[in-house]
């Protein structure tokens, strides 16, 4: 039994590509509104998405890694169990 990592892989690059084009609208928003209100804004409610994110997206490829060595140690024809560590 093999476990579809298609959509988990699928799912980290849209957060990854939506972050980006995330990023630039913002850039093109900020161009606009410079002022005490969005620099506080950034602050408060942006500046901590970006190193959430990339804290996610590695949690998710490290999960899917250790998704394909489980399978790979339970193959019948794989006989090495310290691919799990």
């Amino acid at each position: 039994m093999t476990f579809p990592l298609g959509r988990l892989i699928e799912g980290e690059g849209r957060i990854q590509h939506n972050f980006v084009e995330f990023a630039r609208l913002w850039t093109d928003v900020k161009e606009d509104w410079q002022d005490d209100r969005c620099r506080q804004f950034e602050k408060d409610h942006l500046s901590t998405i970006g190193p959430s994110l990339g804290r996610f997206t590695t949690a998710l490829h490290e999960f899917t890694e250790q998704i394909r060595k489980a399978e790979n140690a339970l193959r019948d024809d794989f006989h090495s169990s310290e691919e799990l560590n």
